[in-house]
């Protein structure tokens, strides 16, 4: 049998791989070779160089990934925060309701406030109960702080309240621990003073005091909370003085509230509107 030769030529590039390799497992062993040492220390020199930059782009974009996900919740959790704190405030005043109920010898209605229109003169309030409620002109309208206002118009689910804040509206009030009687009403702009006329200045009337309903008028019962005293200021070339009143009622809040099912004595009713005939 002949035996074949390979020539080197056709088995050169096995050789130059083989070479390599064995070059390089030489490498391996001998990686702790000083030569070699600083070869490394030198690439990784030269990469860490190169990566820093690259490794600074890579955190300030991941720390704006974050921020943005931070900011997420946050807002989030804010207004988390804003509904629970809602859901709190109402319920607090649907409770302060329901005792204030409870404890009443008048019947009530309880309403919801469906509009507030307290930008001008004519201000109003739309509650959801009417006539079909038991709702009727003249009842006063109250929530867990003191006085609203009164039912001035119903339709049959819904009704209008003329609100303290109202330069129509006016209520007989007393001044507590006092003999001070006058009348009630709101004369300006300022939606959070209220004045009473026609107290003598020979009553003296000190700030803090409370403010309630009178009950002379045959409209509204007695003892119903309105608000108190700021201060006092005596009439020039009168013997009365003006008293300034704050409501206890927030009305930029408002939203739940009472109809005091308050009927007048029809005799007392009939009474008054004779002496008004009398005198037209």
């Amino acid at each position: 049998m002949r035996i074949v030769f390979t020539k080197i030529g056709d088995i050169r590039d096995q050789l130059i791989g083989t070479g390599l390799l064995i070059i390089a497992l030489t490498l391996m062993v001998a990686r702790q070779d000083d030569a070699f040492q600083n070869v490394r220390k030198a690439s990784l020199t030269v990469i860490s160089y190169v990566e820093a930059p690259l490794s600074n782009v890579r955190v300030y974009r991941s720390a704006l990934r974050t921020n943005a996900a931070l900011e997420q919740n946050t807002i989030m959790l804010q207004d988390e925060v804003s509904r629970l704190r809602s859901l709190r405030e109402e319920n607090d005043a649907l409770r302060a309701l329901l005792e204030m109920k409870e404890n009443s010898e008048y019947d009530m209605q309880p309403v919801r406030v469906v509009t507030k229109n307290l930008t001008g003169i004519n201000n109003n309030i739309l509650i959801n109960a009417g006539s079909n409620q038991g709702v009727q002109v003249g009842m006063p309208v109250v929530n867990h702080e003191g006085l609203v206002g009164t039912v001035i118009i119903t339709a049959s689910n819904h009704a209008q309240v003329l609100p303290l804040f109202n330069r129509q509206f006016r209520a007989s009030i007393n001044i507590e621990d006092s003999r001070a009687y006058g009348i009630l009403s709101w004369e300006s702009g300022n939606l959070s003073e209220l004045v009473i006329n026609f107290v003598p200045q020979t009553i003296p009337v000190a700030d803090g005091l409370r403010v309630h309903t009178s009950g002379l008028s045959s409209q509204m019962p007695p003892n119903i909370p309105i608000g108190k005293v700021v201060r006092t200021e005596p009439e020039p070339g009168r013997e009365t003085q003006r008293i300034y009143v704050r409501p206890f009622v927030n009305f930029t809040s408002l939203a739940e509230a009472h109809v005091l099912l308050f009927h007048p004595d029809p005799e007392i009713t009939q009474l008054e509107e004779e002496w008004r005939e009398a005198f037209k």
